[in-house]
């Protein structure tokens, strides 16, 4: 890939040149380094097929059982391909929580996750981050509105570009995925006009007994896949195939299961035969991958438990409750339109907020994931001046009450006036310079071509230039969303006792619509304000608001941990629907302990009131993780500090670590090895056999906000409003975290739209966090053959070892020269070095670099 790089004429020379002096004035050692990569081998084509869901153990069981009818493995191409002649990791996971949009994102950038869900709410203006839904995707991008999928533009505005990348636009092939980069739309065309190419009694069979198009885009991307291969040219090419996942989730009996194995093991066969005939083939490695594994167990019907029916009822707070999908979808013809960007289900049982559904939802709920959900609660702080608001309006509120209500109103306010007022300070500062981008994003786009030549068509110079328009179409939305809510809580804050005149006052003018407001803290969270009490608002004997007895609370994390039914049929299935809550929480309110050079954040893990635990993080120079478990109980918030009694390790924790008989710890080490500091290899090495795998790291990974590049306000040179705009961009990301995380125990899931009576994924039991890693290299490649890799790797990995595999990394894990200048950063994640070629000349990452 070095003839990439405009230099590429000189570099053969240079190379000679280079090695022609070392071979006289060096030593020995330096010249077997610069002579690896040649004696290493090289890829030089990658064809990466995306399983999405696909288990390793299953598919392991499968490969190993014998077909009665032919004597052979159930799954013979995968047997033939990847156990016979390849190389597979035994022990692959997710990195965080196993939902395909965040799994799919760590495996496209191999850095820390950015995405955390497959829907993401902006707290201020409920813009949604949809990362599944594809129609928009395809129907804007026909208009010309849009070129990439939202997680791509997501990640563009971070600065963090994905594997495809790292590879020309003409020579990549790229298929339908999650994190699609430009659209294809000639492959519905070809699609469609290769299903009616059928002989005419084929078709006519077929429209008697009914037309089946599911399968027709997947036919057509592998058949231009294959076409591809031929073209010596392209180097990278992949392929989405998704029929395990969706079979999984529906049935969970065997037969299911095996036919989809066998459908994606027939699609591995052709590409390995046309590999084979491909003018690259013995250069060519073919990689299989997964994000995520399946929950499921031919014995158990996998159990909804409704948690928009819970949100919205009066214990659970009288919420209008926000979602992304439409409840009961197969009963909703409005769920039938992709085009509907929030779905509010409206309660009756509110209590302050009826008929205002569409106006003032006080909950966001993303269920979509199946074994966990993300819960955004309003502001705490705006229930109370709205509900105080709505009071102090009445004709009949006696004097004393008004006067009670009245100082309580500007009191609540005042302990936010500072905090609100600089946010406003600062979104005011960073909108005026979005203003002035987007001025100059428009006449950018007005400077751009609109008509190309087949030569920069292929080299995708229309998609740079709708580009330029789609960030223009975003960035014009945002500035709109955003000044709306600048411009109420202005309102909001120029509230005083002198200027209060409630019968001018307009609550919409002070209360934003559709706003969630910032983040609620752990007090907030543990006496949540819901409404009124059935005696309204009552006045203390001092003449003050008694807040006490004036209003309903509810704690959530009591509320959802005690969450039971009554109907369980099934035998060995808990009656409980929710296992753990875990919420991020600043590790500067964690004073009391003694632990110095903490990362930003902590994540606090909640199973009840004795079974809490904090995990800790701390980074080295070389940014390598350490993480320390600290069991701890009655955690509760005052002022900016957690307050907590330390426990002890002992069974039933969260996470369950200490009792479980897979862990990679001595029964008699456990406690003193639990209790210490550890690499995220080493707690990886020591619990990824165990029920919920590498779930304390994944927490972390789920939870903590992970730095980037790209945002970082210190780098020299950069104008001011440049600054600006990557404060903006990092606070968008900030606005999507939700207030708690709720996972699911073993075999419920949360999935309102239709309870999936099949598999799940979401959370971090082995089974779903264990992927699929496979890889079988050309012979020119030296890859291994017929081994399998029992050391645990995890989704971080993925593509530093690929770039290694075909010389694009170097021995530090940082890209080489034209990477680094695309936007490629050091990875986090180990190198997979098993998989790299055979008896290499050096313990050395090949590079094309000289």
């Amino acid at each position: 890939m070095a003839n990439r790089c405009w230099e590429c004429l000189r570099l053969p020379l240079q190379l000679s040149f280079l090695r022609t002096a070392l071979l006289i004035v060096a030593p020995p050692v330096i010249c077997l380094l610069l002579l690896a990569p040649t004696a290493m081998g090289q890829v030089k084509r990658v064809v990466i097929i995306k399983c999405d869901g696909l288990p390793y153990d299953l598919v392991d069981a499968f490969v190993r059982e014998r077909d009665p009818r032919t004597g052979k493995s159930q799954l013979p191409w995968i047997d033939f391909i990847f156990y016979q002649r390849g190389v597979r990791l035994a022990n692959f996971y997710v990195r965080g929580m196993s939902l395909s949009a965040p799994s799919w994102s760590l495996l496209e950038t191999g850095q820390h996750l950015q995405i955390k869900g497959n829907v993401e709410f902006d707290r201020y203006s409920q813009k949604t981050y949809d990362y599944l839904n594809f129609v928009p995707f395809i129907v804007n991008t026909s208009r010309g509105v849009r070129v990439d999928m939202p997680g791509v533009e997501v990640l563009d505005s971070l600065g963090q570009p994905i594997l495809v990348d790292a590879f020309r636009h003409d020579e990549r092939y790229v298929t339908f995925s999650l994190f699609q980069r430009g659209p294809r739309f000639i492959t519905f065309h070809k699609s469609l006009e290769n299903k009616f190419k059928q002989a005419p009694r084929q078709l006519f069979d077929e429209w008697t007994m009914g037309m089946n198009f599911r399968e027709v885009l997947p036919h057509q991307l592998t058949r231009e896949l294959i076409e591809g291969l031929q073209n010596p040219k392209l180097q990278y090419l992949d392929l989405a195939l998704t029929e395990f996942d969706h079979a999984a989730h529906h049935n969970n009996d065997r037969e299911t299961h095996l036919v989809a194995l066998k459908q994606i093991d027939n699609v591995l066969g052709q590409i390995w035969t046309a590999i084979q005939k491909s003018p690259l083939g013995q250069e060519t490695a073919m990689i299989v991958v997964s994000d995520h594994g399946t929950n499921s167990d031919p014995s158990v019907y996998s159990q909804g438990y409704n948690l928009v029916k819970l949100l919205a009822s009066a214990a659970g707070g009288g919420h209008h409750v926000v979602t992304k999908r439409r409840l009961l979808l197969d009963y909703s013809l409005k769920g039938m339109n992709p085009f509907v960007t929030l779905i509010t289900t409206t309660t009756r049982d509110s209590y302050y907020l009826q008929g205002q559904s569409s106006d003032y939802p006080t909950a966001m709920l993303d269920f979509d994931g199946n074994e966990r959900a993300s819960l955004h609660l309003r502001d705490n702080d705006l229930n109370v001046l709205q509900i105080l608001l709505q009071q102090l309006q009445r004709k009949d509120l006696p004097a004393s009450v008004r006067k009670a209500a009245t100082e309580m109103f500007f009191a609540r306010l005042n302990s936010r006036r500072s905090e609100w007022q600089q946010t406003v300070a600062l979104m005011s500062e960073e909108l005026n310079a979005l203003r002035r981008a987007i001025t100059e994003q428009g006449e950018l786009w007005a400077a751009q071509p609109k008509k190309f030549t087949k030569e920069e068509l292929a080299l995708g110079r229309d998609d740079e230039s709708k580009r330029v328009f789609a960030q223009l179409n975003r960035w014009t939305a945002l500035e709109k969303e955003y000044s709306e809510y600048v411009r109420v809580m202005t309102n909001l804050l120029a509230l005083s006792p002198d200027n209060f005149n409630l019968k001018a006052l307009k609550i919409e003018e002070v209360i934003a619509r559709r706003a969630m407001g910032d983040r609620n803290r752990i007090s907030e969270l543990q006496n949540y304000i819901v409404g009124l009490g059935s005696r309204g608002l009552v006045v203390s004997a001092d003449d003050s608001l008694d807040m006490q007895q004036s209003f309903v609370r509810v704690n959530y994390f009591t509320l959802l941990s005690g969450l039971t039914v009554r109907n369980n049929v099934q035998a060995g299935i808990s009656n409980r629907p929710v296992d753990i809550i875990a919420t991020r929480v600043p590790s500067s309110s964690l004073s009391s302990l003694d632990e110095k050079g903490l990362t930003d954040d902590a994540v606090w893990v909640y199973s009840g009131p004795t079974r809490q635990a904090l995990i800790l993080a701390r980074k080295d120079q070389a940014g390598v993780l350490s993480f320390r478990y600290q069991p701890v109980r009655n955690l509760t918030q005052e002022g900016d500090q957690l307050h907590f009694e330390l426990g002890e390790w002992q069974p039933d924790l969260p996470l369950r670590i200490f009792e479980d008989p897979r862990l990679n710890i001595p029964v008699e080490d456990r406690v003193h090895w639990l209790s210490q500091w550890h690499t995220d290899v080493e707690w990886l090495q020591a619990l990824h056999r165990t029920q919920y795998s590498n779930g304390l790291i994944g927490l972390f990974e789920e939870l903590a906000q992970h730095p980037v590049e790209r945002l970082s306000l210190e780098q020299p040179g950069l104008t001011n409003d440049e600054r600006l705009l990557r404060r903006l961009t990092k606070r968008q990301r900030e606005l999507i975290e939700t207030d708690i995380l709720l996972v699911a125990n073993n075999h419920w899931n949360f999935d309102v739209r239709g309870f999936n009576p099949g598999g799940n994924h979401g959370s971090f039991f082995r089974v779903s966090t264990q992927s699929a890693l496979m890889i079988n290299g050309g012979d020119k490649t030296n890859l291994p053959r017929a081994i399998v890799v029992e050391e645990p790797y995890d989704s971080l990995s993925f593509v530093p070892t690929v770039l290694a595999l075909t010389g694009n990394l170097r021995d530090d894990n940082n890209p080489i020269q034209f990477l680094w200048d695309k936007g490629f950063r050091r990875f986090p994640g180990r190198v997979i070095k098993e998989v790299l070629p055979e008896k290499p000349l050096s313990g050395k990452i090949a590079s094309t670099e000289q």
